[in-house]
């Protein structure tokens, strides 16, 4: 084992003497900044270094968190007062914000149609039944509207009855009509949301064997409502083929007109009549242009 020299020894003694005292020091710096803020606190009190372990028992058992202090990179931060934020929603619609058309929450809540499931009778006999199934589960939103008695299984079973229309398929396939689709007492309807804008007004939506029960006895059978609609479907045929027509002899006849037009821009027209041709029972006769069609009524001599 080596040993030290003297120099290194002497060295060493006196690092631990500066350790020492910059320990001792650190120590006092500590229990000042403790006595001032014990002072600060209580300013009755003395601050003297008999009461200075006192002080900073009496601190730490007032309030434990005083003595802690941030460091510096930390210091520079925001505080918030959660008694004054206000609560956001995250976002999602608040209870003192507009419901759709202009009005409040709480009127919209109240205007929904809150369907309930009723209670069931102790006597199985008295529930009502689907009409297809005998099932009890019903769903009672068509119960309530359209007092159809179908549970949810049956009415996805049979689509060709218990579907639901709007009402443009109303009127384009059953030919009904307006009036007819607003009656509550002819043709109950349920409403929902427009889906493709949320500012349009409600869909009406119509039980699929309601409307062709009703369009039917109108139509005099299905057999009436087929001769109805393919009477329409002419109808319309024929109208948009006069429209056609019109169309094309009035772009027939401006052709003419401004084929003419750019004639006589390049020189005078003269007529080439034609023979006359007598009116029977009269004295008057008619001829016409070759070229351009003119006709003129004269009257015939001898």
């Amino acid at each position: 084992m080596s040993t030290l020299s003297p120099d290194q020894l002497s060295k060493i003694e006196a690092n631990r003497a500066k350790a020492r005292e910059r320990l001792a020091a650190r120590v006092e710096i500590r229990a000042r900044d403790a006595a001032n803020r014990a002072a600060q606190e209580s300013p009755n009190v003395s601050a003297g270094p008999t009461n200075i372990n006192q002080n900073l028992y009496d601190a730490s058992k007032k309030r434990p968190y005083e003595s802690i202090r941030p460091a510096k990179k930390f210091t520079n931060y925001i505080e918030y007062d959660f008694s004054k934020i206000k609560d956001s929603k995250g976002g999602f619609m608040a209870e003192e914000d507009q419901g759709p058309n202009g009005m409040s929450l709480e009127e919209w809540k109240s205007k929904q149609k809150v369907v309930l499931e009723p209670e069931r009778a102790i006597n199985p006999d008295d529930n009502p039944k689907c009409f297809e199934c005998q099932s009890l589960d019903l769903d009672f939103e068509f119960l309530k509207i359209f007092g159809c008695r179908v549970c949810r299984a049956c009415k996805n079973r049979f689509p060709e009855k218990y579907s639901l229309l709007t009402k443009t398929e109303c009127k384009e396939d059953y030919l009904l009509t307006d009036p007819e689709l607003r009656d509550d007492e002819l043709l109950p309807h349920l409403e929902r949301p427009n889906p493709h804008k949320n500012t349009y007004n409600n869909m009406m939506l119509f039980l699929r064997y309601q409307v062709e029960e009703f369009a039917y006895k109108k139509w005099d059978g299905e057999a009436g409502l087929d001769k109805e609609y393919e009477r329409r479907v002419t109808m319309k045929k024929d109208k948009k083929d006069k429209k056609f027509a019109e169309k094309l002899r009035e772009m027939r006849k401006k052709t003419r007109t401004e084929t003419w037009n750019k004639r006589l821009d390049r020189q005078e027209h003269q007529h080439i009549w034609s023979a006359e041709v007598r009116i029977p029972g009269t004295d008057s006769a008619t001829r016409k242009c070759t070229e351009c069609g003119m006709e003129t009524e004269e009257i015939a001599f001898g």
